[in-house]
């Protein structure tokens, strides 16, 4: 059976292709909710130059699957839709795969936008995803809070993310949510980005835990043609939602259409 990638379209159907990956928790259909106004606001810049196909994680997953596998799927899906190489944007899961993507098959990828990630976790990050994963496999319910919470990384907003993540739905499949964890637990592409050939921007916040400074500076360093931007006081979820976001993402895709 074919692994189905499901696309919500936003932007102008003229305008030149971007594939925007989502990241965690991500559903295979429509963003929902919530869920559904972040998406507009992330895709803010992108969605004025280019036209939009949101993706998240593939229908199925299969347990054991690395971050390899979960890329090939998306490519099968570029190869079969697009005539050539099309733009691609992740932000943090997505741009996991993303990363990933346009180091397993260059030719796909015609520019990289990486917001909120790098070649691979950092080492608190890691600890985090895999404290998620085991709050995932037993069904707590606060596996939405403490992973919203580590990604917001801000004690004042605690109250008000505990209870939107007690109203708000959490993912449809919380276990195909945990393989897609789990493959992230092992992605490292630090030996495989000199195979980029994209113009590639990384979008980093400066108190990211998961992907921190560190490691994204780093990830620039090896790619052979890469921009930098860094949002100093930013933490891994305020990255897309900063006010120069989706100019600073636009400039870089009317630049590399």
């Amino acid at each position: 059976m074919t692994t189905v990638l499901h696309t919500v379209a936003y932007g102008d159907p003229a305008s030149p292709p971007l594939v925007y990956l989502r990241g965690l928790p991500s559903d295979p259909g429509r963003a929902r909710g919530l869920d559904a106004v972040t998406e507009r606001v992330i895709l803010r810049g992108a969605s004025r130059s280019h036209r939009v196909h949101a993706v998240g994680r593939p229908d199925r997953l299969t347990s054991g699957m690395g971050m390899a596998d979960v890329a090939a799927v998306y490519a099968e899906v570029l190869r079969r839709r697009f005539a050539g190489p099309v733009a691609v944007m992740g932000v943090s899961t997505g741009a996991s795969i993303a990363l990933q993507l346009a180091s397993d098959h260059p030719g796909l990828v015609g520019a990289l936008v990486v917001a909120a990630g790098a070649a691979t976790l950092g080492t608190e990050g890691r600890a985090l995803q895999r404290r998620y994963a085991d709050l995932l496999a037993t069904g707590r319910r606060e596996a939405a809070s403490e992973f919203a919470l580590a990604t917001m990384d801000s004690p004042l907003l605690a109250p008000a993310v505990r209870l939107l993540t007690r109203i708000l739905p959490g993912p449809t499949d919380p276990e195909a949510v945990r393989m897609l964890v789990e493959a992230e637990d092992g992605y490292d592409v630090r030996d495989r980005l000199h195979r980029v050939s994209a113009p590639v921007l990384v979008v980093s916040g400066g108190r990211d835990l998961f992907y921190p400074l560190t490691v994204a500076r780093d990830t620039v360093r090896a790619l052979p043609a890469a921009a930098h931007i860094v949002y100093p006081g930013r933490s891994h979820a305020g990255v897309p939602f900063h006010p120069r976001f989706g100019w600073d993402v636009g400039a870089f895709l009317r630049r590399n259409p």
